[in-house]
Formats: structure tokens, sequence, C-alpha cells
């Protein structure tokens, strides 16, 4: 549990570094957790109730079967007779009696075959049994499904695996947790794509070790000739890869950008473990977001052919210190290296004692840069190597070969260094890269000093020297004031892939360009579709065009008696396909006052119910809060504009005999959904409760007879005991129903 929750904490760190996209492998939100404890109690207190009714079934029913042996069975459970009973039963009850006690004890896990991969299940009772798989990916299709609230599902292996194919984890997170000293290898040389591949959202990996076990995950085949396709780990579309302590990834020669682990818009984070003797197209990590780290983490020796090559660091993409590293060694190469790109980064809310010897646990693959550190900043910076001048030995041919030659001698003083740059007045806000439409990507800069600056596209893979060479200080005429944001519109943007190069200079200084890699294969996927002349136009919507229903009848309010109605919201359910500028508005919480402020006066589950019930007919105002969506050519996006339809509900008149009934939970539950003990907490669930005057069809804000407004529009704060238990009462029902479909 420990290692969960510091997967957790260095993810939520990564976001915190200055909106890294990321997937939460097992993160909860304080909110999330306190929700999930309530329903938790409520679902015991349920099952408390619930209980004593059955087992009260059950002696009703024994004596029907054997009369005569009920009472002697039931009565002397403490006297020292047993051994007689037992013979009794044993001459009296038929055998296949005492095979039927027998049976829940005759198929336990530990009867299965120990494959070495393996589930632990636990029972009510707290007793752990391993379930057995057959081969990795069957534990992995057995794990439930996840959410971004769920935690990891634990595979501990204890045996040797060799893989024939692919492992794909997909809407799983997994743990593949190492019991003793274990190996996972390829199985055949025939087998040369990627060993493990994570993609989409909620979906992550990680390999651990326990009990002072390790693991090491070799891709190397049996012929040294035979070259691979894949990568020991490819991750992309969201999904994250995670390297624990004593877990080595070695051995894999291949063709694919990073030989140990490939990732493309998706997430890495390195909190110990060892990566080396990799060769990859382009070493043997590629990543082109950031890359957490924390703990002790080598990733050395591995190669570009026979050039060391570690980490490639693509686009915009940084290391970012999540928690203390000590002891590392970490080589890596940025595709846009140049003096002063930014390449290490502490996490917000992350304490770092001595910045300056976390940089020194990291170096570059090549002799031509080295990491300037920044203590005031905790970022580091990529700095040219200054060199001395080589000077060659002058000699003079009459001097003959007894003669030590003469050497023009060093200058006295060193030879003068040009300053570095500063590049800290432009700053690009990272993860603000984003497509607009088709042809346009917008991104986010702050700058410290006055300063002009334009844009450019140039073909992929251009070579750097030549943008340098490209930049035309005519063309900058967009101003920024000193200690400013602005974002940069880039507009037709071209068909074929393409770099856009954003340009600045201050008023005094040296320009400053930034290389975006618009080509990588999760930005190109994000692209909007290209618009057509044959569209149609878009659909808009009013929200009151949304429906409610459930609520038309007057309901009948016994004492713990909730009843769940139906929000939709309009255009939320029209069907592909989409054309940019389409809206829909999405339910998100319903409330009893017009304008709730608080948090406990937003209920996103949709049931109403009273704790003591409602003995008068009376009607009430109810508000249903969507929030609009509008289509933007590729994706659904939220806007900040959130509106409300006004509906009412009406009680039934009760009689003294109802409101003595016991709560059973929701209408139409049977008493299964649990609604607490309809005490509620505080006073505010003992308020009376307001009624309103009677409902009008005719009042502008209704859209259908489940979304009318009444001539009384005063918020109703006094039916707040609605709201809080309607909450507690559904809880438990959407969790059980959550875990069932999972």
């Amino acid at each position: 549990m420990r290692r969960k929750q510091l997967y957790a904490m260095i993810l939520a760190g990564a976001l915190a570094a200055g909106g890294v996209p990321v997937t939460a492998m097992a993160a909860d939100t304080a909110a999330e957790e306190a929700g999930d404890l309530g329903a938790g109690e409520n679902t015991e207190e349920s099952a408390a109730e619930e209980q004593p009714a059955e087992e009260n079934k059950e002696p009703t029913e024994a004596p029907a079967e054997q009369p005569a042996e009920a009472p002697a069975e039931s009565n002397p459970a403490e006297a020292p007779a047993e051994p007689a009973q037992e013979e009794k039963q044993e001459t009296e009850t038929p055998a296949e009696t005492t095979e039927e006690n027998k049976e829940p004890t005759e198929a336990p896990a530990e009867e299965q075959t120990d494959t070495g991969i393996a589930i632990n299940e636990v029972d009510a009772d707290g007793n752990v049994t391993p379930k057995y798989y057959n081969s990795l990916q069957e534990a992995i299709d057995a794990a439930e499904a996840a959410t971004a609230e769920s935690s990891a599902t634990v595979i501990e292996v204890s045996k040797p695996i060799a893989l024939s194919s692919t492992v794909t984890v997909s809407g799983k997170k997994i743990s593949i947790c190492a019991v003793g000293d274990i190996s996972i290898a390829r199985e055949t040389e025939s087998f040369t794509g990627d060993m493990f591949k994570v993609s989409d959202e909620n979906s992550s990996l990680s390999f651990e070790t326990k009990d002072g076990g390790s693991l090491t995950v070799s891709g190397a085949f049996t012929d040294a000739a035979v070259t691979a396709g894949g990568s020991i780990v490819n991750v992309s579309d969201s999904g994250s890869f995670g390297l624990f302590s004593n877990v080595v990834l070695s051995g894999n020669i291949s063709s694919a950008d990073g030989a140990a682990v490939n990732c493309t818009g998706g997430q890495i984070v390195l909190a110990g473990g060892t990566i080396t003797g990799n060769t990859g197209a382009k070493g043997a990590v590629y990543s082109d977001s950031a890359v957490c780290v924390q703990g002790t983490v080598a990733v050395k020796d591995n190669k570009i052919g026979d050039a060391q090559a570690n980490v490639y660091l693509d686009g915009t993409a940084e290391f970012v210190i999540t928690d203390e590293l000590t002891g590392s060694d970490i080589s890596f190469t940025h595709a846009s290296a140049a003096e002063g790109t930014e390449v290490l980064a502490v996490a917000e809310n992350v304490t770092v004692a001595d910045f300056k010897a976390v940089a020194e646990q990291f170096s570059y693959d090549t002799e031509e840069y080295i990491l300037n550190p920044d203590t005031e900043t905790n970022k580091a910076t990529l700095k040219k190597k200054a060199t001395e001048p080589s000077v060659s030995p002058s000699v003079s041919p009459s001097v003959s070969p007894s003669v030590k030659p003469t050497t023009t001698a060093k200058p006295t003083t060193k030879p003068t260094v040009t300053p570095t740059k500063t590049p800290s007045f432009l700053k690009y806000k990272s993860g603000s890269l984003k497509w607009t439409d088709h042809t346009t990507v917008s991104l986010q800069f702050s700058v410290t000093q006055n300063c002009k600056w334009y844009y450019f596209f140039v073909d992929a893979d251009t070579d750097t020297k030549v943008i340098q060479n490209m930049y035309d200080a005519s063309r900058a005429t967009n101003v920024a004031k000193a200690n400013t944001s602005f974002t940069v519109k880039a507009e037709n943007v071209p068909e074929a892939d393409t770099w856009l190069v954003v340009c600045a200079k201050p008023d005094s200084g040296k320009a400053k360009m930034s290389i975006f890699k618009l080509n990588t294969a999760s930005f190109k996927k994000k692209r909007p579709g290209a618009a057509t002349t044959s569209t149609r136009p878009a659909r808009t919507y009013a929200v009151t065009k949304s429906t409610i229903t459930g609520l038309e009848n007057p309901l009948k309010f016994t004492p713990g008696t909730f009843y769940e109605f139906s929000v939709t919201g309009a255009g939320q359910n029209d069907e592909k396909p989409y054309v940019s500028g389409d809206e829909r508005w999405i339910p998100m919480y319903w409330s009893l006052s017009e304008n709730p402020t608080k948090s406990g006066e937003k209920n996103t589950t949709f049931r109403i119910g009273s704790p003591k019930g409602i003995a008068d007919a009376k009607t009430y105002n109810i508000y249903v809060f969507f929030k609009k969506q509008i289509y933007n050519g590729s994706e659904w996006q939220d806007t900040d504009v959130i509106e409300s339809v006004k509906t009412q509900f009406s009680s039934q008149k009760l009689s003294p005999e109802d409101l003595t009934v016991t709560p059973t939970g929701a209408a139409g539950d049977n008493g299964s959904g649990g609604g607490g003990d309809g005490s509620g907490s505080g006073n505010e669930t003992d308020a009376e409760l307001t009624a309103t005057e009677a409902a009008s069809e005719k009042d502008g804000g209704s859209s259908s007879k489940s979304a009318v407004s009444t001539l009384d529009e005063s918020p109703i704060g006094a039916m707040v005991a609605l709201a809080a238990l309607s909450l507690l009462a559904g809880g438990y029902i959407l969790i059980r129903k959550r875990k069932k479909d999972i």
C-alpha cells in the first residue's frame, strides 16, 4: 500500500511541476476519499441492519426438515456430549449432508496449480488466498477495470516468465511485483515486438519487488544477430509506466526510439531501478513528456549504435524531481539542446535541500553540454561546455631530433569566454501547446523583459543550425511587456510534418528561439479534422431543453424512503458525427437552493428523500445545474458556462401510521439500497420543510412538464435535509453498481 501511495504522490507532484499532462495511476483526491468513506460506513450499517432478518429465517425452516433433531442439535452446543451426537448424526444423516458441509473447504485456492503468477484474494475474514493464472495476460485481463480513483492490482510473480507475445495493459492499473529473484525474458527469437504495451486513460504498469527480491526484464536474444522492432515497455495515449528499486531493464537491441521504454503521449515515473545495456534508435528511454524522478535511479551504458545514448527528451520534455534524489546516475540527450534549454525542475511543494547536488546526478550524453543549476529557482538549463583552444606544438625543422621541440606557450591568462546568455526572460508554460482547429495551434509564454516576438514553421527534422540562421528581426513585431504573459496563436499549420519555431528578442540582449515539434505521434493524433464545405450547421441548445423525469407525480415520503429521478441534458444524447461548434449540456448536480455556494448544497446523486418523512401534501422547488460543452472538431471541451433548470416535486399527505414506517431504503430497492438509520447528521437533518405555492407550467424557465417553474422564486434553505440524506443513501448503491460494472 505504501508504494501505491508513493506512486500517487509522485504523479501529483508532476502535475504541479508546470502543467505537464500525466495519468494518475492510483491517486485519490481528499474529497473523493471522504466521499468513499461515508459510503463505506453506510454500507456496513445497512448490511448490519439487514443481516438479522435473514438469520432469523433459518431456524423457522430447520424444524420443518428435521423436527425431531432440531432441538437436540441447537441446545447442547456447549455440552460435553458432542461425540455421541456426532455418532448419531453419522448414522441418521445421509452421507451427502457431510459432503455438503465439506464443500466450502474442498475448493480452496491452494489446490490450484502454482504457476508463479498470482493475484491475492482477501475474503470477508481477512484471509489471503492466491489465485493463480497461466500467463501475465490472463491475470491482467482478470483484474478490475480502472478508474481515476482506483489503485493498482498487484500481480505477484514467483517464477521466471518467458513471453511469446506482447502483454497489453489497457483500462487497467497493474503492478507486477517480483517475489524472490525473478526474470522476464523473450521466449524465442521470433518474438521481436514490444514486450509490454500500456495505452489509454486510467492505464498504468509498474515493476516492483517485495521482501528483498529482484526483477530483471530482458529483451536480449540468444542469437546476437537478431534485432527487436519493439521496446521492453511501450507507453502511449495517456498510459503510465513506473520503475521501482531492485528492477533492471536491459539487453534490448531495437529499432524503436526507446529500446527499454518508448513513451509517446504517456508518462514515465522513475522511482528507483536501473536501465542499462540497451540499444535503440534514440537510446534506452524516449519520452516526449516530463519524466518524474526520485529515489536512486541509474540510466547509463545504453547506446545508439556505438555512441552513448540513455534518456532522449523530445519536444519540451524535462526531468521533474518529485522527492529526494540520492546516489543516482542519469545520462541524457535533449532534442532541443541549445544554450539555456531547461532540462531539470523541481515539482511544486517538493523541498530540495541542495539542488546543486541533485543536478550533479545528471550528465549529458556528449561532451558538448553540462548542466547549469540555479539554486534560487530550483531549475537547471543546458550550458555549453567551455573548452580551451588547442595549441599545436611548433617544431623548427633546423632543430636536431635530440633537441626537444619548442611549443608555443599557452597564454598566461585564460581565454575570454562569452558570457552565458540568459534565457529566463522567455518561459514557455508547460502543457499549454494545444490544437484549436485543424490549422491552428496555441501556446503560452511569460517574459521578464520587454521583448518582441514572432513565429514561423519549418519542415520536421530541419537542422537546428539552419533554423538559427533563419531568424529575422524585422519580423518580430508582436510586443510583450516585462513580467506579463502572452499567447501565441500559430495559424496555417502545414499538412506535412512540421515544427513550430517561436522567436523573441528582448530590448537588450540576444534573441531566443524555442522549437515545438508538431509531428509527434501523440500530438498529431489530437489534431482536429479538416473542415468540410458540406458540413451541417452546428447544433445549439438552450439549457431549458433538458429533461427531468421521475418527479412528475406526488411522492410518498415515509421516513427514510428515497426516490431516484433522471436528468438528461439538452443535446446530451446526440449521436455522431459531430461538427465543430456543436453544443450539449451535461448534468452536474442538483440543489434546493437557487444559488448554492456551499459544497453541501450541491448533490451529484440524483435521488431524494426525507429522514423523518413529510406528513403534509406540499410542493417544493428543486434546481438542476448543467455545464455547457462545445465540440471543437475533435473532442468535447468544457466551458465555464453553468446554468440551471428549475422544476418541482410534491409530497403526498401521510397518515400517522405512515410516519411510523421503518426506513427501508430507496423506493423500488426492496430495502437493499440502504439509507442509513434515517438520523442524518446535525440539526439540518431535523429541519422543517417549507412548501411553495402551486406549480405553474407557464413559467418562462420551464421546458417540459418535468421541468416547470413555480410562482415562488425564493430558495428553500430548510430542505437541506433532503439533500444530505440523498447523498448518504445514494452512495452505497452507486459504489456497488460501479464495482459490479467493473
